[in-house]
């Protein structure tokens, strides 16, 4: 039976889509992962707010199962989190970049079918209104910065099918945010001897104020 409710009325009532990545090489633990898992049992953001999911760090997998969350939950914005363990603060990423990294294995030690993502332009835009993305992160007293280059492993790959498909899926705001490593996982990664060199660490606490900061302001929008 067709859906009666209007594109309008259903983006009125559908959530934020939320989505972390979970455990891949060099990184035994995804602190992404725990901050979906916090958004989807209400801890982060309150129940109904947002939907959250945690996709895999596959090549062939982290985009078929990102389209299936929004075509199955309509979201009108689209939130994606992923680990940085390199990077020096939450990083607000404002362009994919159609390039994978050749040879670079993913969770299930699969590897990239070529070097572009898909038949498109070289770079895509990330949309969401920025003012108000840098006005909820210091409202939450959340250090941050801005980026052009979100990589080439698959939280990039990830974004750009996202910007790629966006109008075609009723997606009309959405964006990617770098996280570093969250300080309660640190032990994880030292057993695992994953740490880098030099890294900067937040604790889990403000990733989840900076999360809920972005999914209050653009809730609404």
């Amino acid at each position: 039976m067709p859906d009666s409710k209007s594109h309008a009325e259903r983006h009125e009532t559908m959530p934020i889509l939320a989505a972390g990545f979970s455990a891949f090489p060099g990184a035994p633990v995804n602190p992404t992962e725990d901050l979906a898992k916090a958004l989807a049992d209400g801890s982060a953001a309150p129940r109904g707010a947002v939907e959250a999911i945690v996709l895999p760090v596959e090549w062939a997998g982290s985009w078929p199962a990102l389209r299936a969350a929004i075509e199955r939950a309509r979201p009108r914005t689209v939130l994606l989190f992923g680990l940085h363990a390199r990077a020096e603060r939450f990083r607000v990423e404002l362009v994919a970049r159609n390039h994978r990294e050749l040879g670079r294995p993913d969770a299930v030690n699969g590897f990239p079918a070529g070097p572009s993502i898909l038949d498109g332009p070289p770079t895509l835009p990330a949309r969401l209104p920025w003012d108000r993305v840098a006005a909820a992160l210091r409202a939450a007293d959340v250090d941050f910065e801005w980026s052009t280059n979100a990589g080439s492993y698959l939280c990039n790959e990830t974004l750009y099918r996202l910007a790629f498909h966006a109008e075609a899926l009723g997606v009309e705001q959405f964006g990617f945010f770098h996280m570093p490593m969250s300080d309660e996982r640190i032990p994880e990664f030292a057993t695992a001897d994953a740490l880098p060199e030099v890294f900067l660490s937040l604790p889990f606490a403000q990733m989840v104020r900076a999360a809920g900061a972005l999914i209050g302001e653009l809730g609404g929008a």
